[in-house]
């Protein structure tokens, strides 16, 4: 089997079908669907049976006491058959019955740990796409435009990868920083698709994403420090690329942080990584090299209490 498709489901009733409908749709056909149901307390696992029932050569359900997104995967991976494995959100959907063929034809000219495609973010009344800018696949490069940053759904990862030890972080509400770390750690040989076929739902009522709160920036600060704390075991080309991919996280959470700097904890992991802030140079990324370059010359302190501000007036 080419594909796994792992869905981690939480109160998506509303949802679910068009998710999995977007997968049952696609012209390639070599792939499964594995539905996680997380311990949800609507409709979700009525949904999901169906669609198992309708799709039964096609569509598995796995149901669990709730755990988190990160348990729910880590549940697919481990029932998972089949050589490549990609990640969908019980709310999002593929736009695109070719998606998989696209995955399909890459992966099978090359021998990829990974594949990373763009994104789209859908609005009820309008769509942004996030296609990747950068063609030229190498890792120290791809770091610096932030493509291993980001979703862990914008990219198809080789099962290989997981039966070398690739899971997802649980307990934490920020895990994909952790994860997508993992991968660049793992990853000798990748490839670009650039296509914005994945659609982000916003602006869902219940979502969890919608919000940074405090545990948004503990957890990314921890998973700095994690993901920082094997340095020594990589090559030096990619003890930069991480300290860049790690600079962008860092940066990501200094307009939201001033809010829970009487957080003991947060207070001293931002400072103790801030000199991240010098790779900011290294950041293709307009905003948060800027970003990164204007707190690391007026400072922590006065930075976090000035960029919520900025960003108050740039929404």
């Amino acid at each position: 089997m080419k594909f796994s498709i792992i869905i981690p489901a939480y109160n998506v009733a509303d949802y679910l079908e068009k998710c999995v409908k977007s997968v049952l749709i696609q012209e390639f056909k070599d792939y499964e669907i594995l539905i996680i149901n997380d311990g949800s307390t609507d409709a979700t696992a009525i949904v999901a049976d169906k669609l198992s029932v309708e799709n039964t050569n096609k569509v598995r359900v796995l149901n669990q006491t709730n755990g988190g997104a990160s348990k729910a995967r880590n549940t697919g991976i481990e029932s998972a058959r089949g050589e490549y494995l990609l990640f969908l959100d019980g709310d999002d959907f593929w736009s695109d019955q070719h998606f998989l063929n696209q995955l399909d034809e890459i992966t099978t000219e090359c021998i990829d740990d990974v594949i990373v495609f763009g994104y789209s973010y859908f609005y009820d009344d309008r769509i942004l796409d996030f296609p990747i800018s950068m063609f030229e696949e190498n890792i120290l490069k791809a770091t610096c435009f932030g493509i291993f940053n980001g979703p862990n759904w914008n990219k198809c990862v080789s099962k290989k990868l997981f039966q070398n030890g690739l899971k997802f972080p649980e307990g934490m509400v920020s895990e994909d920083s952790l994860y997508c770390s993992r991968i660049l750690k793992m990853t000798k040989k990748f490839s670009i698709l650039n296509s914005t076929q994945y659609m982000y739902r916003q602006n869902r009522k219940g979502s969890l994403t919608n919000v940074v709160k405090e545990k948004n920036v503990q957890d990314t600060l921890e998973g700095i420090r994690t993901g920082l704390s094997d340095l020594k075991n990589y090559s030096v080309e990619i003890q930069k690329a991480l300290n860049i991919y790690f600079a962008i996280s860092y940066i990501s959470i200094l307009p939201y942080v001033n809010q829970y700097i009487d957080n003991f904890k947060i207070k001293e992991l931002l400072y103790q990584y801030k000199y991240l802030l010098q790779y900011a140079k290294c950041i293709e990324n307009r905003a948060f090299k800027l970003t990164g370059l204007l707190a690391n010359l007026l400072g922590i302190k006065f930075s976090i209490k000035l960029f919520p501000v900025l960003l108050k007036f740039y929404k």
